[in-house]
């Protein structure tokens, strides 16, 4: 079973399951992991709506144990001369499964500028999400990618810090590099500007440019996972992620959307959860530099956590 929603479209809903594919089979919608080369297609066929809860349980970190975690990673930033890293932790709440669809509709009318899904598989298990970060679209020859990094809360109306400045460069830099190196042409950069995303609002940096349909698979390749949700240099980065998360990140930034002949949208796999039997499971993270703050990152991660976690009150 199958439920999402792009911005500005209408809900689709769909019976059948993923199955796993090669990255030249992505075609209709698709997922992956963060790492390991994992994907899936959709397809479409006959099945009910039971929902999948079996099946690997995230583990819960307590903030003593993420503190512990961010200061590692800060001193092994400073040491090693990374420039940015990724720190990612999930936290547990109990959930009525009862209420899933009804959470998948609280979140289609929250965000509407949001790729909104809820899905139920095998294989996969139970997720639901609300991206709002694009890491490949493309129209006809148009094709289009974004930096969102650099996150506060959406009542803080200060100047943004040094370091969240940083961090939407080290993506954008990222970016341009890839695409040059990708040989693209005639490509149009907006921004950084200011993007409301729930809770937060976020620096965000718009690519526009020409690509062939044929290159838009091995673009979307060579993008994910960008240092957004990794780091820089992005190898050492994920190398580092490896040894200080002691979690499976499973589909949590990944890439999660559609893939057809005349058009595609691929998010970046954020602002989502795993459902499990009687529990909610949400997988958060913030990019983190020499310049961190092991509290303030844990702050973040909880504003990031009321995305969904707020409307829980709702249902």
């Amino acid at each position: 079973m199958l439920l999402y929603r792009f911005p500005g479209k209408k809900t689709q809903r769909k019976s059948g399951c993923f199955v796993p594919c090669s990255p030249s089979e992505l075609e209709g919608f698709v997922i992956s992991t963060f790492s390991g080369g994992k994907y899936w297609r959709f397809v479409e066929s006959e099945s009910s709506d039971t929902l999948f809860l079996e099946g690997q349980v995230p583990s819960f970190q307590s903030k003593e144990e993420y503190i512990l975690k961010a200061n590692q990673l800060i001193n092994a930033i400073r040491s090693l001369g990374l420039k940015k890293v990724v720190l990612s932790r999930i936290s547990t709440n109990l959930f009525d499964t009862d209420n899933s669809k009804e959470l998948f509709n609280l979140l289609e009318e929250k965000y509407p500028n949001a790729l909104v899904y809820f899905f139920s598989d095998r294989e996969l298990g139970t997720w639901i999400g609300a991206s709002p970060e694009i890491i490949f679209e493309q129209h006809g020859q148009c094709g289009v990618t974004t930096s969102l990094a650099g996150t506060k809360k959406l009542e803080d109306s200060s100047s943004w810090a040094e370091k969240e400045k940083l961090e939407q460069d080290y993506v954008s830099f990222f970016i341009k590099e890839t695409l040059n190196l990708e040989k693209i042409k005639k490509i149009e950069v907006h921004g950084p500007y200011e993007y409301i995303a729930g809770p937060v609002k976020h620096l965000k940096t718009d690519f526009l440019f020409e690509c062939s349909q044929t290159k838009g698979k091995e673009l979307l390749l060579c993008l994910h996972p960008t240092p957004a949700v990794c780091g820089l240099p992005k190898d050492f980065a994920a190398e580092i992620i490896n040894q200080i998360e002691e979690h499976d990140r499973e589909l949590y930034t990944g890439f999660i959307g559609e893939f057809s002949r005349d058009s595609s949208k691929i998010y970046v796999n954020l602002r989502c959860a795993k459902i499990t039997t009687g529990a909610i499971h949400y997988f958060l993270g913030g990019g983190f530099t020499k310049d961190s703050i092991a509290e303030s990152e844990w702050d973040e991660t909880e504003n990031k956590k009321k995305t969904i976690a707020d409307l829980l009150e709702m249902l």
